[in-house]
């Protein structure tokens, strides 16, 4: 049983995984700016079972390490059972990024990503991002390309990070530019206020925020993220014309606040329907992405 409570009495979240607040357009990159401060953004490990309302199909390990000035974010998502039968749903994102001070507070700045899904080479993507040239060079599907960005530009990964920390200031509805195979996509991101989420871990208050591709499609991302946690997601769906394509339900966490480690989320049956592992977007079988940054963790957004 969840209770869910209107925005207008809580902290909201500027802009996207996935965000800045959406006064307008022009805003989104000083809102970035100023939604981040120095030390909201922190180590951590979570682990999460993916699956849906008939099966468990494997893990998803989120991850964010620093090193110097240098920040590591990564996604690793290994399949389990049939899946892992079959070779699918074995996925390697990474992003590579630093936070640099600014008049407004930080901004953070991707420099590199990578994304590899069951080593097919048409679905790997990688990005290098130039901020003294603001520009952004990426290969997809074989072919090379040179964008130039006035605002920021987040990648389906550290989006999520703006998301999580943006929850720590007031935040009704963002709009961010994020970078998503191939193509730089305006995400947007709706906090629809707090609720009392029943996990194993007992009654945990959670903010729930929506993420879509700004622009229309069918698929949607709902994330719940916990203060009490350091703003870290303890479930993500993932919905295609609202109907329930994957759940990520929390197994494990290890950050600054608390150290976690819990049973399995739901029972794994062999027979159920498949459940692709896939944190591309796109129609099926394309592979891309078509809900744009974060996924809400990997899936964390996609855009049509």
């Amino acid at each position: 049983m969840t209770s869910l409570q209107p925005t207008g009495t809580m902290s909201r979240f500027p802009a996207r995984a996935l965000a800045c607040i959406v006064l307008s357009c022009a805003a989104v990159g000083q809102v970035m700016a100023q939604s981040i401060k120095p030390g909201d953004i922190a180590p951590f490990e979570v682990v999460y079972e993916v699956g849906n309302n008939l099966l468990s199909a494997g893990t998803a390990r989120l991850t964010l390490t620093t090193s110097g000035d240098l920040w590591h974010y990564s996604l690793n998502t290994r399949p389990k059972g049939v899946f892992k039968l079959a070779g699918k749903g074995e996925i390697s994102e990474l992003s590579t990024f630093r936070i640099v001070k600014s008049d407004a507070g930080v901004e953070l700045q991707p420099q590199i990503y990578r994304y590899r899904q069951d080593e097919e080479r048409r679905r790997e993507v990688d990005a290098t991002f130039d901020w003294d040239k603001r520009s952004l060079t990426h290969v997809y599907r074989g072919q090379t390309a040179t964008e130039s960005f006035t605002d920021p530009v987040l990648d389906r990964l550290t989006v999520t990070l703006v998301i999580m920390n943006a929850l720590r200031n007031d935040f009704d509805r963002a709009e961010l530019a994020v970078f998503d195979s191939g193509k730089i996509k305006q995400v947007e991101f709706i906090n629809e206020g707090s609720e009392i989420l029943n996990t194993p871990l007992g009654d945990i208050e959670t903010y729930r925020v929506i993420n879509r591709n700004a622009t229309g499609g069918s698929r949607e991302t709902t994330t719940w993220i916990a203060p009490s946690l350091d703003y870290l997601p303890v479930k993500i769906e993932h919905r295609k014309r609202r109907e329930l394509v994957a759940r990520l339900s929390l197994l494990s966490l290890d950050n600054r606040v608390t150290s976690i480690e819990l049973g399995g989320a739901i029972p794994e049956e062999a027979d159920a329907q498949a459940l692709p592992l896939e944190a591309g977007t796109g129609e099926e079988g394309t592979g891309d992405a078509d809900n744009g940054a974060g996924d809400a963790v990997a899936e964390p957004v996609k855009a049509e």
